[in-house]
């Protein structure tokens, strides 16, 4: 049995997928963007990255041809790598709207991949990189189709990101109507099976008129080696930790104003925000100069491994995602998470994590305060959580129930 992967433009969690389901006996073929080879040295990489705000662009390229993977079974699509981040550098500029560079970035990764679309049996492709006739190739030499997709549906994202904008009828951050998102959708809708990582992006396609035996929840694995990372409950001072995009979307606003109103209660904390910080909003100086309060950027994952492990709470007020890997490894280590449902993440409020509602800093501070007075709750609940990933969210587990997917597709 064959299989061929499309990760489109940049998304890595498909090259761990490819490496696990390829351990499962399937024959793989990976077609991604720019794999750098060794003649090109990690200093010249991120130079290039700094130009389209990737100061550590290396580290990420050298993902796409991990020791787990043989090299001669990736296929680059270096052209479009290139051609989307000069767009992308374009819109920057005002020159093109970052939704028509998208599109056309994407539409030249889907040109390019069709090169290599052949003599398989299953095309296993991230929505919105099937276009330019990229699954239509696939179809015509009768291959099953399997559309990738990471986060919930458009309209979901849209509802939730308008409630950052109020006042406004159009979010500025997603557009249902953009060029891109239609096209993401087109694959979606031409897919034998849409694979989605979460219970709750599912239920925002059928919420949108997806049937509900085309969507298939299959969850991602954490690696083993966040498994069981904190070893000690008690804490004196408690400490808190973020990993991940410091933006709206994952509701960085409310973590300012969260900690604002813990600080007029005198509340001892630490905070570590682990990740890039972005430039949607304005920090107040306050936050960037509190002692307390920590931005670390980003960091190599031996590293963040360590935060996870003496860090007591772990928080992420998400307005939307698919299923939140960053979410799935702080429970993997022990820590008891405070998250909403739409992180995507298995949480159970009260059992193996905390539940707020989203839009809310005052159910933030609130279940801050909760659960620093409580350090036996943090402990059954870190403990629980760390079995449900080690019990339903391994790398083996996903691809065991894929290459099942897989088989019945074919035999249908």
């Amino acid at each position: 049995m064959k299989s061929i992967i499309s990760t489109g433009q940049g998304r890595l969690h498909l090259i761990q997928s490819a490496i696990a389901i390829k351990e499962q006996g399937v024959d793989v073929e990976v077609i991604t963007g720019w794999v750098p080879g060794k003649h090109f040295p990690d200093k010249f990489i991120n130079a290039m990255g700094k130009l389209v705000g990737r100061s550590n662009l290396a580290y990420g390229l050298r993902k796409r041809s991990p020791k787990g993977f043989p090299r001669e079974q990736i296929r680059t699509c270096s052209f479009s790598e290139f051609y989307i981040q000069f767009l992308f550098i374009l819109t920057g500029k005002k020159v093109l709207t970052r939704d028509k560079a998208a599109r056309m970035g994407w539409k030249a990764f889907g040109t390019e991949s069709r090169k290599y679309i052949r003599n398989s049996q299953i095309f296993h492709v991230r929505s919105g990189a099937g276009r330019a006739g990229a699954i239509e190739k696939a179809r015509a030499q009768g291959m099953k189709i399997v559309v990738d997709h990471s986060i919930a549906h458009p309209s979901e994202i849209k509802r939730q990101l308008d409630k950052l904008l109020s006042d406004s009828k159009d979010s500025k951050f997603i557009n249902i109507s953009d060029g891109f998102w239609n096209n993401v959708l087109k694959d979606c809708e031409e897919a034998d099976v849409v694979l989605v990582n979460s219970d709750y992006v599912k239920d925002t396609f059928v919420a949108q008129g997806f049937a509900a035996d085309k969507i298939k929840v299959i969850h991602l694995g954490i690696d083993e080696s966040f498994h069981s990372l904190k070893q000690s409950y008690e804490s004196g001072t408690i400490r808190l930790v973020f990993t991940g995009n410091f933006g709206v979307r994952k509701g960085a606003h409310l973590i300012v104003a969260a900690i604002e109103q813990l600080l007029k209660k005198d509340f001892p904390f630490t905070l570590d925000v682990i990740g890039n910080v972005s430039n949607e909003f304005a920090i107040p100086d306050w936050f960037r100069n509190h002692p307390g309060i920590t931005l670390h950027g980003s960091m190599p994952q031996d590293q963040l491994k360590t935060f996870l492990a003496k860090s007591d709470l772990y928080i992420f007020p998400t307005y939307v995602e698919g299923a939140a890997q960053s979410v799935k490894e702080a429970m993997a280590a022990g820590l008891p998470v405070i998250t909403t449902v739409n992180s995507g993440a298995p949480v159970t409020h009260m059992e193996n994590g905390f539940l707020i509602p989203d839009d809310n800093a005052e159910a933030l501070a609130a279940a801050i305060e909760q659960l620093s007075a409580d350090p036996a709750l943090r402990k059954e609940m870190g403990l629980k959580a760390a079995e449900t990933i080690r019990t339903g969210h391994t790398w083996e587990r996903y691809a065991q129930e894929v290459t099942e997917l897989y088989k019945s597709m074919i035999n249908a």
